[in-house]
């Protein structure tokens, strides 16, 4: 009898305690830290690629293709810009000498791979009222998420001025 006890007890807790191990079975892992440095480069690599087509194809065109649908920017004295259609217009009638070049210093990457950050420093040049180039430094922080097909997008962008570098 004290056989079949301890097994009933055994057979009690494990059918409790199923439910639970199962959605412990079946939760996401998360990633290696191999494939998380993987995706700390390839996010900031991701990011010098959005700063070069900034030069190449025009600032507003470079935002609205690597944002998502929906993402947000934050624009310094601005309310936010919400969609790509909303990030597009922030840049129009922008002159064609304005250049804003950047560079990501830092990335990091969530366990589960999906979403991850950049942090960097910029550079904007644009012609003064008087007609003289001016150029103003900043720092930036863009939140960026995993698409479907493997590739990043970002969701939302803020920046804001710094003094020049030494």
């Amino acid at each position: 009898m004290k056989k079949h006890g301890t097994l009933f007890l055994f057979c009690a807790v494990a059918a409790a305690l199923a439910p639970t191990l199962l959605r412990c079975a079946s939760a996401p892992a998360s990633a290696p830290v191999s494939n998380l440095e993987k995706d700390k480069a390839v996010l900031m690599r991701t990011d010098a690629e959005f700063s070069r087509m900034a030069q190449t194809r025009g600032i507003g065109d470079a935002f609205a293709t690597y944002a998502a649908e929906d993402a947000t920017m934050m624009p310094m004295a601005e309310n936010p810009a919400v969609g790509r259609a909303a990030i597009r217009r922030e840049f129009e009638g922008t002159p064609a000498e304005v250049t804003l070049v950047w560079k990501p210093f830092s990335a990091d990457v969530s366990r589960s791979s999906d979403l991850g950050y950049t942090l960097g420093t910029y550079e904007y040049r644009a012609p003064a009222a008087d007609g003289k180039m001016t150029t103003r430094y900043g720092k930036y922080c863009t939140v960026w998420k995993k698409q479907p097909d493997g590739g990043w997008k970002w969701v939302v962008d803020i920046g804001n001025t710094s003094p020049a570098p030494k």
